[in-house]
């Protein structure tokens, strides 16, 4: 007989809520925009039909990090029916929990279910690649994830349609990688790195990544990158560079560095005309 997964059913129970407001607004969403650290002004874009927040929602992560607002939006961005989460859970919230990466990438599991078919994460980083200047965008052609936990490890969490074990050369979609660097030549292709946080990396640790082949490093996006692959959905990931790294390896930054970048005006409008233009171009 085979045993109930109680991750499942509050999986489940998300989505059931989920959906209730969806039917009410006859609004299918196809694609998932996650928001990472200062991220989170590009919800303007979507013409909100409604707005959730995590808390109302079962089970659902509410992140405890400045930057991250913890609202579900359900809208159109470019007539693109999406579904908005303005903040994520980061392994470091959460690490002294029973199964971290289950509470990470527990909304990655719902969208799937909700039927979204594609996932774009984006996320604030460093900028290891000595090319990279701050307020650059590095569309994430692979990543480096041996840092932090697998969230495929432990017992299997079965939804019908995931395998039990995932390749991972299906990972950051290469056509909507061309189609995102058609929009602005600026924009760079490179490798991610995630770390644990919540240090930011040391200058032995800089180098380390950067021989490693890393352009960017951070501390998110890997673990939803693997379960939305996982669950069968196309995925695109994009860093916005907020600190360059210097040769030597030095990264003096802090938090209010990173988020002061992002919310810049300069860089709001960047965001605001490449995003646009790509759901403009984007089939979904």
């Amino acid at each position: 007989m085979k045993t109930k997964d109680a991750y499942v059913t509050r999986v489940n129970e998300a989505v059931t809520f989920i959906n209730k407001h969806c039917k009410k607004k006859k609004f299918s969403p196809t694609v998932t925009l996650t928001l990472g650290s200062g991220l989170n002004k590009l919800a303007s874009l979507i013409k909100p039909v409604a707005i959730l927040s995590y808390s109302e929602i079962p089970h659902f992560p509410i992140s405890t990090v400045p930057g991250h607002e913890s609202n579900m939006i359900l809208g159109y961005l470019e007539g693109v029916p999406v579904l908005g989460l303005q903040g994520r859970k980061h392994y470091y919230e959460v690490a002294h929990e029973e199964r971290p990466m289950d509470i990470v990438t527990f909304p990655v599991n719902v969208v799937a279910s909700l039927g979204c078919r594609l996932y774009v994460a984006t996320n604030a980083a460093g900028g290891l690649n000595p090319k990279f200047r701050v307020g650059d965008l590095m569309v994430i052609t692979s990543h480096i994830g041996i840092f932090q936990p697998n969230p495929l490890l432990g017992p299997h969490h079965d939804f019908g349609n995931n395998d039990f074990f995932q390749p991972q050369n299906t990972e950051y979609s290469p056509r909507l990688r061309k189609l995102f660097c058609t929009i602005d030549p600026s924009i760079h292709e490179g490798v991610y790195v995630a770390l644990t946080g919540k240090t930011y990396e040391t200058q032995a640790e800089c180098l380390m990544l950067r021989a490693m082949g890393a352009n960017a490093v951070g501390m998110s996006t890997i673990p939803e990158i693997i379960t939305a692959t996982n669950r069968g959905l196309e995925t695109l990931g994009v860093s916005m560079i907020t600190n360059a790294i210097a040769k030597d390896g030095t990264n003096a930054t802090n938090h209010e560095e990173v988020v002061a970048v992002l919310e810049s005006k300069k860089t709001e409008e960047k965001l605001y005309r490449i995003f646009k233009s790509f759901f403009k171009k984007l089939n979904y």
